[in-house]
Order: structure tokens, then sequence, then C-alpha cells
């Protein structure tokens, strides 16, 4: 006889709709949001129950980062939470400046409920970076179309006049695209070679 293995613990529903556990993302039925549930972790599933330990949702177990949405979860009528919860924060990332309130903007047109995870790092980025660093990293951004937190940290971790643009590497269309200048009174700038 083989007895199943796995793992529970309590999670909170997040504003954006889904649950973090063991580094991966599952969607929850949108009335959960901001209430505490129940997950279960086995071997090849991921099961979600409410308090009463009554099942909410199945997913398949995710690899460490990606998300897992179950459609059903997107399409309620009560998915008005989740969307209020966005307006809220692109609000907030509008007031960092005009830069950055339109890359969240875009980000969140191209990534969706997961973009919410990213402007609550954007914002926090905001904190530990002045203005104008941020302003110019979003714009730098939303030119190439990219739209991850890891993109916009590794631009303002560069030093003050040469940015490394590593994360353009993969893209086809970019690829011979190596290290730009940005200067404080110009902007950006063609490629310099070194």
């Amino acid at each position: 006889m083989v007895l199943p293995v796995f793992e529970e613990a309590p999670r909170t529903v997040h504003r954006d709709g889904y649950i973090e556990f063991r580094r991966a993302y599952y969607s929850v039925p949108p009335e959960y949001v901001g209430r505490q549930v129940w997950v279960r972790h086995e071997t090849r599933l991921v099961r979600i129950y409410n308090t009463r330990r009554e099942p909410i949702a199945l997913h398949a177990r995710a690899e460490p980062g990606k998300f897992t949405t179950d459609p059903a979860h997107l399409h309620s009528r009560k998915r008005h939470l989740i969307k209020r919860g966005a307006d809220h924060l692109l609000d907030r990332c509008r007031l960092i400046g005009p830069l950055t309130g339109t890359w969240a903007e875009a980000m969140h047109q191209a990534r969706g409920p997961q973009g919410l995870r990213v402007m609550l790092g954007l914002l926090h980025l905001a904190e530990q970076h002045p203005v104008a660093e941020l302003e110019k990293a979003a714009r730098v951004a939303t030119h190439h179309g990219a739209w991850r937190l890891r993109d916009l940290k590794r631009l303002l971790d560069q030093p003050a006049n040469v940015v490394q643009l590593d994360f353009l590497d993969t893209h086809p269309l970019i690829r011979t695209l190596d290290v730009y200048r940005i200067l404080p009174a110009e902007g950006f700038h063609q490629p310099h070679q070194p």
C-alpha cells in the first residue's frame, strides 16, 4: 500500500487573486481575495480549500516563479475586487512619475493579474531609489517593452552613465544591442562600443 505524501499550510489570498506556495502562484476564486485558505501540495497537484475544508480550486503543480490560472477564476462577476486592487496600485505608481506610471500601465496590460505583484515591487523600488533614476529606468524599459521587475532593477543597479541591457539579448530583433549611454540632459542614446 502506498501512502500519499503531501505538504499543507494556510495562505492568505493576495489582491491579485493568487496564493503563493513554494514560490509558485495559484489562482483562487475572487470571492476569497483577502481571506485565508488552506493549501495541500501533493506530488503533481495543488488543492486549495476554504476554512471549512471544502475544495475551492485544483491546479497542476507549477515550477517556482510560475503562475497557474483557472480561467473560471478570471471571468467571474466578482472579479471587481481584483480590478479595484489594480486600479489602486496603478494610481500609486502614477504618483511616482509620469514615465513610471506609463511603464506600470503598459506592464499591467501585457501581464494581466500577474502585474499586481510587479506593481507592488515597483512601489518598493520607489522607496529605495530617487525618482529621477526610476523615471530613466522606466523610460528605457518602456521603450524596449521590458515588463519584468528584474529588468527595472538591472537598469537601476547599473552605474549612472552606463546601463547594461542584458535582458534584451533574448529579443530576436535587438540581439546586437549591448551597452547604452544615458546622459542626464540628452537621455537615451545610440549604442556605445566598449
